[in-house]
C-alpha cells in the first residue's frame, strides 16, 4: 500500500523516465528512416547543376543495339563521339569485370574486307603510275627524287595505317577497343567493388588478390593526398574486385560502386571512402569530381570529409562533406522522381558511329565510281578528310604529342575539314552536275540520285544528332549508367519505388557541387531530448483534469514534431524524433491512464445507474456534462419515424404470450438494428410500434436521408423476417397461415410495416420529474410524423410515406412519388405527402418510367382537372402493376369525378378524418 502512495505521488517523475527508458529501445528500428524520409519533403529540392548529366542505357537504346549486355566496343564508340561533343569527364556505372572474346565478323571478311584490299592497293599502285610518269615526262634531279621518294613513302604509310585498321576490325579485340577510347577520352573513371566479408561465403573471411594488381591499385588508384584525424568510421574491406586491367590502366581514375541499403530497404545514404589495407579508395562519383575540382587534398576525420581548396568554378574553397553516425554521407534526393533528372539517353552516341562508318561507305563508293576524280575541285575529298581524322585518332590512343601535333584539338579540326566537304558535296551543285552529264543514261541517274539522297539524308541525320547532343553535353560530367525496365540494377528511395541506382552519383554530384548536405546526431542526443520532453509533459499533465491533459498530451506530441522538424529544415541536421515523440506519448497516455482510472469508479456509477434507460450517446453526454441530468429541452430540427405493424392486433389473438413476445423481440431486434446503425435514437416501444429520430443528441445535417434509408431498409430486412416467420416448422406459421388465407394480413410481407416520417423543427431532451425523466422528442412535427404513419393505411401505399418538409431534404438521392395535399387530424395546414418508393441507386428504368406518367397524371389531376386524361395515366400505370394500389385508387377517383364533378373551388386538398 505504501508503495502505491509513494508511486501515485512520484508518478510524474517516474513514468517519464520510464517511458524515456523504454522508448531507448526505438533507436535500433527503422522508424527514424521513415521520419527522415518525410521530413526530406519539408526542405527545399536538392540544387541540381547542368553539367552533372546521365547518359542512360535505356529501353530505347537496348531496341536499337540489341541485346544487354553490349559488346564493348559499342561504348568505345560512344565515348569517342561524347568527347567529340564536348564531354569533360565520364564515369561508368557498369562493371568490365571479365575478358571479352575477340569478335569474329564473317560478313565484314566476305564484303567490306577485300574491297579496302583493293582501294588500298590500287591507290598505291595509282601514286607510283603517276610519279613514274612524271619522271618519264619531266625528269628529275636526284634531289627531287628523294622528295618524291619521301612523298610516295608518306602516302604508303597512311594507307598501311588505314589497311591496318580494316584488317583489325577480322577479329577486334574489344577490351583493346575500349580501353583505346578510354585514352582518348582523357578523363574517365571505371569502377571498383570493395569486397565485405558478408560477401564471403564460408567461415575462412579471406579474399585472394593478385599481387601486382594490388600493387597497381595501390600506387594509382588509392587515394595520394589524404589525412586522416582520428577517423575509426571508415570501413576496412577484406578485398577489392576491379575493372579488368587491359581497360582500367588506361583510364584516368577509378572508384568503388559499392551501394548499401538501410535494413527497411530503402537507400539513404553513400560511403564516399572505403579502405583497403589501410589505404583510402574514394566512391565513383568522388574520384570523377575531385579531378573537375582540381584535384584537391582530402582531410578525413569522423565527423566529416574535407576536401581543401577545392576549385569550384572558379572560387577556391573548402567543401566539407559531414558524416553519419556510421561514417556514410546521407543522401539529399532531389524531390522528384527519376525520370525527371538531368539525364539523355545513350543511344545518340551509340546511334552516331554507325550511321557515321554507313555514310563513309557511300563516300568510299562515290570515290570508286570515280565522282571525286571527275568532279571534286579540292585537293582532297571527303573520304580522305574522315580517313585523316580516323587516323590521328588512332595515333591519339597513345596520348597527345603536341610536337608532332598529335592533338585533340588537331582531331577536331579535321573531322570538321571532313563534315565540312560532305556539306559541300551534298549542297554545292555537284548531283546536279553529275545528274546533267549522265541525263543520257536512265540506270547512272538513278544511281547518283539515289547514293546522294541516301547520304544526304545520313548526313542530315548526324548533324542534327550532332546539334541534340552538343548542347547538352558539352562541359558536363557524363555518368554511364543503366534505366532499362527489363535491369534490377534498381532501389527503394523516399520519392520512388523503383529508382535507377545510377541516379544516386546525380544527388551526390550535386550535393558536392552546391554544398548542400545533411547530418544526423548520436542516439544519446535523442534519448536526452526524450528525458526532458517527457518529464516537461508529465509536470503539465499533473495539473490538469482529463480532458485538458489529453489536450495538453496531444499538443505536445505535435510540438514535439514540430521542433524536431523546424530544427531540421534550419540546419539539414537530423536529430532523432522516434525515441522522443515516443516517450512523450506513452508519458501521456500513462498519466492519462492514470487520470482516468481515479475517475473510472465515478463514471461507472453513473454508467450502470443510467445504461437501463437511456441511450449510449446519451449516458456520454450525461457523463461529459452531468448538468444534462435536469429537466428541460432544446428546439431542434430533426426528422421522426413511426411505424407500425397492419393487424398486428389479429396476430397478437392467435399467438400465446411467451410467442408473441419471441415474435415481438425478433422483429424489434431487427427494426432497431437498423436504426441504430443509421446512427438514429430509438425513443421509445409501444407494443408493436417503433418511435425513433434523427439529429439528436448527436446534431446531423442529413438527419432526414438517414431517416429515409432506414425506411427503404425496414421494408426489405420484411422479406428477410418473413423466412423466418413463415417456416412451417416453426411457431407462427399456423397462425400466420390463417390470417393470409383469411385475408387479413399479406402475403408476401406478413409482418407488414406502415411508416410515417416527417422533418421540422421540434423539442429534445429530457422529459419528465426529477426521479422519472426520458429523453424524447415533442411537437408538432413529431405529432405530423405519427398521423401520416396511419395514412399509408388510406392510400393502401407500399408502406411508406413521408411529408413535403423531409422531401424537400433529400435531393435526388431517393425515388418518391408525390400524392396528394391532406389535412391530417389535429393539424390545420395543408400539406404534401409522398410516397418513398427506393433509393435512386438502385431503382430500375421502368420505375423511372412510372415516376415520369404518374407526375402527369397528377398534374391532369391536380391542376387541369382532367379527369379523363389522368384517368387513361392512371389505368396504364395500374395494368402495368397490378399491385399498385395507389394508382387503383386515383383511378377510382377520376371515375367518381367524371360522374360526379368537384365543385368549382375543389383545392385538391383531401380533408383525413382518420388517424
Amino acid at each position: 500500500m505504501y508503495a502505491v502512495k509513494m508511486f501515485k505521488r512520484y508518478s510524474f517523475i517516474i513514468i517519464p523516465i520510464s517511458a524515456s527508458l523504454l522508448s531507448a529501445l526505438l533507436c535500433l528500428s527503422s522508424f527514424d528512416g521513415k521520419v527522415f524520409d518525410s521530413f526530406l519533403r519539408a526542405v527545399p529540392s536538392l540544387t541540381e547543376d547542368e553539367s552533372v548529366l546521365l547518359v542512360n542505357v535505356d529501353d530505347q537504346a537496348i531496341d536499337y543495339a540489341g541485346i544487354f549486355p553490349w559488346t564493348r566496343d559499342l561504348y568505345a564508340d560512344a565515348l569517342i563521339f561524347m568527347r567529340e561533343m564536348g564531354a569533360e569527364t565520364a564515369a561508368f556505372d557498369l562493371s568490365f569485370l571479365d575478358n571479352s572474346t575477340a569478335r569474329v565478323d564473317p560478313g565484314y571478311i566476305d564484303e567490306q574486307l577485300p574491297r579496302y584490299l583493293d582501294e588500298g592497293f590500287t591507290e598505291i599502285n595509282e601514286n607510283i603510275d603517276a610519279i613514274l610518269d612524271y619522271i618519264a615526262e619531266q625528269g628529275v634531279d636526284a634531289a627531287e627524287a628523294e622528295e618524291y621518294k619521301a612523298y610516295l613513302h608518306g602516302e604508303n604509310s597512311r594507307i598501311q595505317n588505314r589497311l591496318g585498321v580494316n584488317i583489325a576490325y577480322v577479329t577486334r579485340d574489344v577490351d583493346s577497343y575500349l580501353a583505346d577510347a578510354l585514352k582518348f577520352f582523357g578523363d574517365s573513371y571505371l569502377t571498383l567493388t570493395m569486397v565485405t566479408e558478408e560477401d564471403i561465403v564460408g567461415d575462412e573471411k579471406t579474399y585472394y588478390m593478385d599481387a601486382d594488381v594490388l600493387s597497381w591499385l595501390q600506387k594509382n588508384v588509392a587515394v595520394k593526398d589524404i589525412s586522416a584525424k582520428h577517423d575509426t568510421k571508415t570501413p576496412e574491406q577484406i578485398g577489392i574486385w576491379p575493372t579488368i586491367q587491359k581497360i582500367l590502366v588506361k583510364a584516368a581514375g577509378a572508384g568503388f560502386v559499392n551501394a548499401p541499403i538501410d535494413p527497411d530497404g530503402y537507400r539513404r545514404r553513400v560511403y564516399l571512402l572505403l579502405k583497403h589495407e589501410g589505404r583510402y579508395y574514394d566512391h565513383l562519383i568522388l574520384s570523377a569530381m575531385r579531378k573537375r575540382l582540381g584535384n584537391p587534398a582530402v582531410e578525413v576525420s569522423n565527423s566529416a570529409i574535407i576536401l581543401k581548396g577545392a576549385n569550384l568554378k572558379g572560387r577556391v574553397r573548402d567543401i566539407r562533406i559531414p558524416r553519419a553516425q556510421d561514417g556514410s554521407v546521407l543522401i539529399k534526393w532531389p524531390k522528384k522522381a527519376f525520370k525527371d533528372y538531368n539525364a539523355m539517353s545513350i543511344l545518340n552516341f551509340i546511334k552516331y558511329p554507325t550511321i557515321e562508318r554507313e555514310m563513309a561507305e557511300n563516300l568510299s563508293l562515290m570515290a570508286r565510281s570515280g565522282f571525286f576524280n571527275s568532279y571534286w575541285e579540292e585537293e582532297i575529298s571527303p573520304l580522305t578528310h574522315y580517313e585523316n581524322a580516323v587516323y590521328i585518332k588512332e595515333l591519339l590512343y597513345n596520348g597527345q604529342d603536341n610536337e608532332e601535333g598529335v592533338t585533340f584539338e588537331t582531331y577536331l579540326e579535321y573531322r570538321q575539314y571532313y563534315l565540312d566537304a560532305v556539306d559541300k558535296l551534298l549542297n554545292d551543285g555537284y548531283e546536279e552536275r553529275m545528274l546533267a552529264d549522265s541525263a543520257d543514261d536512265t540506270e547512272v541517274s538513278e544511281f547518283i540520285h539515289l547514293l546522294f539522297g541516301t547520304t544526304r539524308e545520313q548526313f542530315g541525320e548526324l548533324m542534327s544528332i550532332r546539334e541534340e547532343t552538343s548542347a547538352r553535353i558539352k562541359g558536363s560530367l557524363c555518368i554511364i549508367g543503366v534505366d532499362a525496365t527489363s535491369m534490377t540494377d534498381v532501389g527503394l528511395t523516399a520519392f520512388q519505388e523503383r529508382f535507377p541506382n545510377v541516379g544516386t552519383y546525380a544527388a551526390v554530384g550535386n550535393m558536392i557541387l552546391s554544398g548542400e548536405f545533411l547530418d544526423d546526431a548520436p542516439w544519446y542526443v535523442s534519448f536526452i531530448a526524450a528525458l526532458v520532453l517527457s518529464i516537461t509533459v508529465a509536470f503539465i499533465i499533473k495539473k490538469l483534469d482529463i480532458g485538458k491533459s489529453i489536450f495538453a498530451g496531444l499538443a505536445a506530441m505535435l510540438v514535439t514534431i514540430g521542433l524536431f522538424l523546424l530544427y531540421f529544415i534550419l540546419t539539414r541536421h537530423y536529430l532523432g524524433l522516434v525515441v522522443p515523440f515516443a516517450a512523450v506519448t506513452l508519458t501521456f497516455l500513462s498519466l492519462s491512464a492514470l487520470n482516468f482510472l481515479a475517475t473510472l469508479r465515478e463514471k461507472s456509477f453513473l454508467r450502470s445507474a443510467f445504461s437501463r434507460y437511456l441511450a449510449p450517446d446519451v449516458i456520454k453526454q450525461i457523463i461529459a456534462d452531468p448538468s444534462k441530468l435536469k429537466l428541460g429541452g432544446e428546439n431542434r430540427e430533426m426528422t421522426v419515424i413511426f411505424t407500425d405493424i397492419q393487424s398486428f392486433s389479429s396476430i397478437s389473438e392467435l399467438l400465446t404470450a411467451p410467442e408473441l413476445v419471441e415474435l415481438l423481440n425478433l422483429y424489434l431486434t431487427e427494426m432497431s438494428n437498423i436504426v441504430l446503425e443509421n446512427r438514429g435514437t430509438v425513443d421509445k416501444y409501444e407494443g408493436d410500434a417503433i418511435i425513433a429520430f434523427f439529429g439528436a443528441p448527436t446534431h446531423m445535417e442529413e438527419h432526414a436521408r438517414l431517416a429515409c434509408r432506414t425506411a427503404i431498409q425496414m421494408k426489405k430486412t420484411e422479406r428477410t423476417i418473413r423466412e423466418r416467420v413463415m417456416d412451417p416448422a416453426g411457431n407462427f406459421f399456423e397462425p400466420l397461415n390463417r390470417l393470409i388465407k383469411a385475408g387479413r394480413i399479406r402475403n408476401e410481407s406478413p409482418l407488414y410495416t406502415r411508416i410515417g416520417i416527417n422533418t421540422g423543427d421540434m423539442v429534445v431532451g429530457n422529459m419528465g420529474t426529477p426521479n422519472k425523466m426520458d429523453y424524447t422528442v415533442m411537437g408538432n412535427a413529431v405529432n405530423l410524423a405519427a398521423r401520416l404513419e396511419g395514412v399509408n393505411k388510406q392510400y393502401d401505399t407500399s408502406g411508406i410515406l413521408i411529408s413535403e418538409y423531409t422531401r424537400n431534404k433529400l435531393g435526388d438521392e431517393f425515388i418518391v412519388r408525390p400524392l396528394d395535399r391532406v389535412r391530417v387530424v389535429g393539424i390545420n395546414t395543408p400539406v404534401r405527402i409522398y410516397e418513398l418508393l427506393e433509393t435512386s441507386a438502385d431503382a430500375g428504368a421502368e420505375m423511372s418510367d412510372m415516376l415520369e406518367t404518374w407526375v402527369r397524371a397528377l398534374r391532369l389531376y391536380e391542376e387541369e382537372k382532367d379527369f379523363s386524361g389522368a384517368g387513361r395515366l392512371f389505368r396504364a400505370l395500374s395494368a402495368q402493376n397490378p399491385n399498385d394500389r395507389v394508382a387503383k385508387l386515383y383511378l377510382s377517383r377520376c371515375d367518381d369525378y367524371i360522374r360526379n364533378p368537384p365543385p368549382t373551388e375543389w383545392g385538391a386538398v383531401n380533408n383525413l378524418t382518420q388517424k
